[in-house]
């Protein structure tokens, strides 16, 4: 009977063990795989988008989770200037994860932003 119940948890164990999900987003979500060409950025046709697609349904007026309002330039340049938009995109330490799914934006969109904030974030 002993035998028994050490087979059943070995097998269990294997069986168990043998179950695993692969998510492709959530597995390589760090790795950069397109080739991000990019010099500059313009808020009305990078950054607007993207905003649009990963943060307005969230950060809007009528709806500021976390009291953070991305919608129109003025709003978005706040957070651009501080830091946070960034930061909180790209999952840096210091900074909430943003969107709260914690997979991050695309690589290429995330460099977009990087460029736009780094030429000082203009309303182009």
């Amino acid at each position: 009977m002993k035998y028994h119940l050490l087979i059943f948890t070995f097998l269990s164990a294997a069986i168990l063990s043998g179950c695993y999900y692969d998510n492709e987003e959530d597995l390589y979500q760090y790795v950069q795989q397109e080739d991000c060409t990019f010099t500059s950025a313009t808020y009305s046709a990078e950054i607007l988008p993207i905003l649009t697609t990963h943060c307005i349904r969230c950060h809007r007026n009528g709806r500021e989770d976390g009291n953070v309002n991305l919608e129109g330039y003025a709003n978005a340049k706040v957070y651009a200037d501080n830091g946070s938009l960034y930061g909180s995109a790209n999952h840096e330490p210091g900074y909430s994860v943003m969107p709260t799914s914690g997979v991050k934006i695309p690589f290429c969109q995330l460099e977009q932003i990087r460029l736009w904030i780094a030429d000082g974030a203009p309303n182009n």
